[in-house]
């Protein structure tokens, strides 16, 4: 065997690892299934734009004069409406979650090797941004409000790779559209290509004293036109619904009006709520597991992730990296569109209850990758290659112990009998 084969023999055993870790935690979630798309995307095909009355989900819907809906995008309903004209209402929705952890791990090689990656970096760089974050967690676990992050981010990742391969403003337009309507901030991902356009086509002319031509705006034309179309089409949706254009009706959720300690009674956005989205998401660790009746003795599995999410540093440690990141000349575009798609999540108030890792860094997670990249065009060093590893196994294994669960302890139990 060549050296060259021989390489890809570890990442290789990481990724089935991975996947085989993957199909025993899905099964595993067997208690949480939700099924708000699937019924969404019946009532679109008869249509209507509220629930069925029969079998409504136990929560995280609106009940509004006398009629439920959701407050989520439409596009995964959408997208999942071939699917229920024929099957009906009871087509899995997880199956948008399965076919985005498939393209954002074939987007994410494709997008390694176009920013001249070699293929071995690519295949590691793909195992960690889909086995190696959060975005893992979001991509196995059927509640809807994470089915809709696993379907944007894999809207960003394509957005990225058309972006840096053959940049076609009018599909990376439809892309950016499409995340928007599927989770409402990711509407700012249009702020990295914004700040692109006005590099490559307005910025770099006016420094060689290049005069301007229509196809410069023809650029930026093709490039908001769908998004400008999806943003006027949501706002006819909201209209139709709640009689306002601006109101999605996530403020009517059923499942929060009725909870007195939740923060929203701070406000659902509100700077009260910055110190604690940033010390989810930076540094809160994993918490001991104590044996009773002793001071403080550990017992195995010695450690259990936090509902409320965990520090990137835990879940995602090769990103230590970004402080060797090299400067690119996107790398400012992507960096403003970090800082804008974070603001909404550090001053929202709902930080998580059952997350693991802070699952509202996907917003932003494919720039901090985009900049990550950068560290490793001439390959991956050891410990970067122990680093994703470590990574990958620990999310694996502690996963869903925020619900108390270690299913690769006793993986047996959930193969197909």
């Amino acid at each position: 065997m060549g050296a060259s084969k021989a390489n890809f023999i570890i990442p290789f055993l990481v990724f089935i690892f991975a996947a085989f870790s993957g199909f025993i935690i899905h099964r595993a979630t067997w208690f949480v299934s939700d099924a708000h798309f699937s019924i969404l995307a019946s009532s679109f095909v008869h249509n209507d734009l509220f629930l069925s009355p029969m079998n409504l989900p136990n929560g995280d819907y609106v009940d509004y004069m006398g009629k439920q809906y959701l407050f989520f995008g439409p596009m995964p309903s959408i997208l999942l409406m071939p699917f229920a004209a024929i099957w009906g209402r009871d087509f899995p929705q997880m199956s948008l979650s399965f076919t985005s952890l498939v393209v954002v791990y074939l987007a994410t090689f494709f997008l390694c090797i176009r920013l001249k990656l070699d293929k071995i970096t690519s295949f590691w760089l793909s195992n960690f941004f889909v086995f190696g974050t959060v975005f893992y967690f979001v991509g196995l676990v059927n509640i809807s409000a994470y089915v809709v992050q696993a379907v944007g981010v894999s809207f960003i990742i394509l957005s990225l790779l058309e972006y840096f391969g053959r940049r076609r403003w009018v599909l990376i337009g439809l892309m950016v559209a499409a995340a928007g309507s599927t989770r409402i901030t990711l509407y700012g991902v249009a702020v990295f290509y914004l700040f692109e356009i006005f590099r490559l086509y307005f910025l770099k002319r006016a420094l060689r004293n290049i005069q301007f031509t229509r196809d410069n705006l023809k650029v930026l034309f093709l490039f908001l036109v769908p998004i400008l179309f999806s943003v006027l089409m949501l706002g006819i949706y909201n209209n139709r619904r709640f009689h306002s254009p601006f109101d999605t009706g996530y403020t009517k959720n059923v499942s929060i009006l009725d909870k007195n300690y939740y923060n929203y009674k701070l406000g659902f956005f509100n700077f009260n709520h910055i110190p604690a989205n940033l010390y989810e998401l930076l540094f809160k660790s994993p918490e001991p597991i104590k044996r009773d009746g002793v001071e403080f003795v550990l017992k195995f599995p010695y450690l259990k992730a936090d509902g409320f999410g965990m520090g990137i540093i835990f879940t995602s440690p090769l990103f230590i990296y970004l402080i060797l990141a090299k400067r690119e000349e996107y790398t400012a575009s992507a960096v403003v569109a970090i800082i804008f798609l974070l603001i909404p999540s550090l001053v929202y108030w709902g930080i998580g209850s059952s997350q693991y890792g802070y699952r509202y860094s996907l917003d932003f997670l494919p720039f901090l990758f985009l900049i990550l990249t950068s560290v490793f065009k001439r390959g991956l060093n050891n410990f970067a290659k122990i680093l994703i590893v470590y990574g990958i196994v620990f999310n694996c294994f502690y996963m869903i112990s925020i619900w108390n669960s270690y299913p690769l302890l006793s993986f047996w139990e959930y193969l197909p009998k």
